[in-house]
Formats: structure tokens, sequence, C-alpha cells
């Protein structure tokens, strides 16, 4: 087992990633770093080693006897390969040439931390006729030579396609023999005998494969085989980042950050649902800015776009977590209110409309209002505080409709119909005389 203390020899590091990161793993380790392969030759004649970190890039033109040399002279230490995810391939066939490991960068510690202090595994291991070969190796080779693999990543990609990597990791477990597992960690393991390798998204390493049992460092065909499938793990991981940012921008308003009227109408339809089941009440808030067009007309519509952005950032300032906030088209925008814990209260004879919405709504849009009316929006320049006011309706769920497409209705004539020719800067709720919101 490599110390802290031994000694590493570094070749092709033009960049010292690879250097900082042995120092940061092993702060006690001496290491030379050379620039070519034939300078790491030369230093292996002159000195002993207890390990060679090479690039993958010195010796790709002649790679098996480039590896068979420094195996010869670095004896019983460990050759420990890297190079970008593009060099992993020919990385992956020098294990074959006498390379104990590799790694892709950029290196992470932890990595290398169990890469250079763990006892090197054998590269043959001779099996008496008499007795069977080891159970890891056979299930590793039925792993990676099944056509399962490809199946069980192509179901998770279709079925799972934002948690790719964990259904895959769960998947591979369930073929595994008993006494190995397999998990996703954020950290290297160091507590459990366990190959590790981490797994990278386009940006960075989102976890570390650990394939747990005794024996595994023991077993070279396991370690080849948590390599690639590491490597299979990492090409999964940037496919659920694309379908992560993908669907995102499918459902995100581009102007304002909020969502989109796309994504109201789904979020709309199923809380109401859920509000079927646990009988809670859901408050819909559909509001425009008023006169809108003037600003447009007056200042530009560059000067628009600043007000969106504005307006939505205080809608979005007032409103809990879990309310949803949308913008659904030009200057109109939607509030989904929905009461977590409250129990739904039937609407009962002589009771005023005004009670039928929850309290928080009420608030939450008079401090909208307020804030609206004290915010200053420099693109308007002197006239830009207290100017801007807005117009809503305001419906609940089940008190006047019992579907999205009823409430979106009853909110939108209560905008124009109560808010709108009722004199402006207000909020009608369904089924009342009054404004919800004075101009104070």
């Amino acid at each position: 087992m490599q110390s802290s203390g031994d000694k590493i020899l570094l070749i092709g590091d033009r960049d010292r990633n690879v250097h900082e990161a042995i120092e940061s793993a092993l702060p006690d380790a001496r290491i030379v770093r050379v620039p070519s392969l034939f300078d790491g030759i030369a230093e292996l004649h002159a000195q002993p080693f207890s390990a060679v970190v090479s690039s993958v890039e010195p010796i790709e033109r002649r790679p098996e006897p480039a590896v068979a040399t420094m195996r010869q002279l670095i004896g019983g230490g460990r050759v420990i390969l890297f190079g970008h995810t593009t060099l992993e391939p020919l990385a992956r066939k020098m294990l074959q040439f006498g390379c104990d490991d590799y790694f892709v960068t950029p290196a992470d510690p932890g990595e290398l931390r169990n890469l250079l202090t763990t006892p090197r595994a054998e590269q043959s291991v001779q099996t008496p006729p008499d007795e069977p070969a080891p159970a890891v190796a056979s299930s590793d080779h039925s792993i990676l030579q099944s056509d399962s693999l490809l199946n069980f990543a192509l179901d998770v990609i279709i079925n799972s396609p934002q948690a790719t990597v964990a259904k895959m990791v769960s998947r591979l477990g369930e073929i595994l023999p008993p006494q190995m597992s397999i998990s996703l960690a954020n950290t290297p393991s160091v507590d459990v005998p366990s190959i590790s390798h981490p797994v990278r998204n386009t940006h960075e390493i989102v976890g570390h494969l650990h394939l747990i049992g005794e024996g595994v460092w023991e077993n070279v065909s396991s370690r080849q085989i948590v390599s690639q499938l590491a490597t299979l793990l990492s090409k999964l991981a940037v496919l659920e980042e694309r379908h992560v940012l993908m669907q995102k921008l499918a459902i995100t308003d581009e102007l304002t950050g909020l969502h989109n009227g796309r994504y109201f109408k789904v979020f709309l339809k199923s809380i109401i649902e859920k509000a079927k089941v646990r009988r809670f009440a859901v408050t819909l808030l559909l509001f425009d800015i008023d006169n809108f067009k003037r600003y447009n007309d007056q200042f530009g519509h560059g000067v628009g776009d600043d007000i969106l952005r504005q307006t939505a950032s205080l809608m979005r300032r007032c409103c809990r977590d879990h309310d949803l906030v949308a913008r659904i088209g030009g200057d109109e925008f939607a509030v989904v209110f929905w009461e977590k814990d409250a129990p739904r209260v039937p609407r009962e004879p002589g009771v005023a409309s005004a009670g039928r919405v929850p309290s928080t709504p009420m608030i939450i849009a008079q401090r909208f209002r307020k804030l609206l009316g004290s915010s200053e929006f420099s693109a308007l320049g002197t006239l830009g505080q207290g100017q801007l006011t807005i117009s809503g309706g305001m419906a609940v769920y089940p008190f006047d409709g019992q579907s999205p497409a009823e409430l979106i209705k009853a909110a939108d004539a209560a905008q124009m119909f109560g808010a709108k020719r009722g004199g402006k800067n207000r909020i009608h709720l369904v089924g009342s005389d009054e404004k919800l919101c004075d101009e104070s």
C-alpha cells in the first residue's frame, strides 16, 4: 500500500491540474513531474518510484511497448493513466497491457487517494482446475456482455428522463450477485472495501459510483467494469442534464423567468385534482397592468420589458414558495394560491361572498398592490414611483368553478367586468360588488 510519503512520477501534466489534485489527496507525497515519456523512462532508470501517473497522450502512438517498459521499471508499483474523456477507450485498452487503472480529467482528489493508497491488484489470478472461477469476475463479465444492460439504459431514458442515473444504478443493483452492492454517493467510499469511479455530467462530478463487497480490489475485471459503468452513467447524466434544461426552457417565460402559460394550465389542472381529494381551496388571480400599451408607446418596448420583469419580481416576492406565479401572455399574469393545510369550508346561505376566499391570497394581493405603488420603476424616470396599477379578477375553487376552464373563465370575467369596468386599479372577487383592494 502506498504511504503518503511515497515518491510519485507524473508524466505529461501540462496544466498541473493532476499535480495539484495529487497534492490535495496526498499532502506528504513527493512528486517528480516530467513533460514527456522519454524523460519519465530516464527518471525510472535513475531512481525508484512507488507509482507512475502518466497522461495517455505521450504514449498513445506506441501504447503497448510504452506501458510494458513502465511496468518493468516500476516493479511492484502502480501505473495509472489519465486523460480527457475522448481518450478513455484507449486508456481502458491499456489495462490489457499492464496498467493498473486510469482516471478521467479533471482529476478528483478523492479518486486519486483511492487509486494511490489501495493495494495493487494482480493482473492475472491463477485458479486451480478443480476450483470454480471467482463469482465476481463471472458476474462482472455477464453484466457487460448482456444485452440487458443496453435495454436497462434505454428503459430508464424513456421512463425516468429526469432521474436516469439514479434509476440506472438501482437497476444495476438488481443484477449484481448477493455478496455485492452498487451505489452512487457524493464522495468516494473510504469506510468499506469498494471500487469507486466518478460520474460526470457536462460540467461537474455528480457523484461517485461504488462497487462494494469483499475482495473487489483483488479482481481486475471488477475494476474495469466499474470504470465502464461509470462511463455509461456519465453519458446518461449528460442526457438527464439536457432533458432537465430543455424541460425548464419549455415551461419558463424567457423575459420574466416566471413559468409560462403552458405550465400554468398544467399546474392548475393538477392542483385542482389534488384539491378534490384533499378538500382544500384553490384561489386563482388573473391580473394585468393598467394602460400598459401607453408605456410601450411612450417609452418603447425595452422599457415595457423592464416593467414586466420588475412586476414579475415583485409578485414573486409577495407569494409563498408553493404558490405559482406565471406570465400567460403580454402584460397578463396568473397566480395560483392553494392552501396546503386548511380544509375546504363549504358555502353556507347568508355568508358573504368575500368569505369564500382564504385570507392569505387577499393579504398577498394587498401587499403586492402596495409594493407596486411604492416601488421605483427607474425606466420611467420621475414618473416611475406610484404610477403603475393593476386590475385583476379572483375566483375560488370549488365555489366559482369545478374545473380549470371554469375557474379561468370566472376569474377572467371578474377582471374584465368587475375590475376594468369598475375603474381599474382594483382586484375583483367573483360574486362581490366591491373591490378587494382600494387605492391606498
